[in-house]
């Protein structure tokens, strides 16, 4: 067993033909392209993102005869309901109540249930900018009967990661795919990692 964990700039896209995005990727993407903007450690992810949609979208005969994968960045159920409920609850809220505000507040009642906040909008832009991703993505299902999640269940209390995370380490495994995260609790040996995330590049022996 071994950390295959790479600095996202070293990773190369074309060497996959598919990549899984945690949802902190995602949210990183979906913010630029809302002109939220992004942070300078968030930047090289959306440098790898662009890189797989330039990819997918090159068209000169003589260039793509070179490239050898046009990689699909894989979406599957749990993926897109934490894309939605993450970017929602601390992206769109904490736009609309502000930096100082927004944590005290509570997400049902005073942002999706308020008719005078913006969260209906939101939602609807949210849901576009995903779908304009669909020529770039391909569908999973969620292995969730070849994993087998009463094998993780005993296991969970022993990871300082949540059940997502878990998951999608099983998830990746089982389907031989690298993994672009942010997030420093994903600490998993035997598959690729992608990231800039400076706690688990420690572990990094690349």
């Amino acid at each position: 067993m071994a950390f295959l964990i790479h600095k996202i700039d070293t990773l190369i896209p074309e060497d996959y033909p598919y990549i899984f995005c945690d949802a902190n990727v995602w949210i990183t993407t979906l913010k630029y392209f809302g002109s939220n903007g992004v942070d300078t450690d968030e930047q090289p992810y959306q440098d790898f993102i662009e890189a797989v949609i330039n990819l997918n979208n090159e068209t000169n005969p003589v260039v793509s005869k070179k490239i050898k994968n046009r990689p699909k960045i894989v979406l599957t159920s749990i993926l897109l309901s934490e894309i939605i409920n993450a970017y929602m609850r601390n992206v769109a809220m904490k736009a609309y109540f502000g930096e100082e505000i927004y944590k005290s507040m509570n997400f049902k009642y005073n942002y999706r249930d308020n008719p005078s906040s913006d969260f209906k909008k939101k939602l609807s832009d949210l849901c576009s900018d995903i779908c304009a991703f669909q020529d770039y993505t391909v569908v999973f299902d969620d292995s969730f009967k070849i994993i087998d999640p009463f094998s993780i269940l005993p296991t969970l209390s022993s990871f300082d990661a949540d059940f997502n995370d878990i998951y999608y380490y099983h998830f990746l495994n089982y389907h031989q795919m690298p993994f672009i995260t942010h997030d420093k609790d994903c600490r998993f040996e035997d598959i690729v990692i992608g990231t800039n995330q400076k706690n688990l590049l420690k572990y990094s022996t690349f």
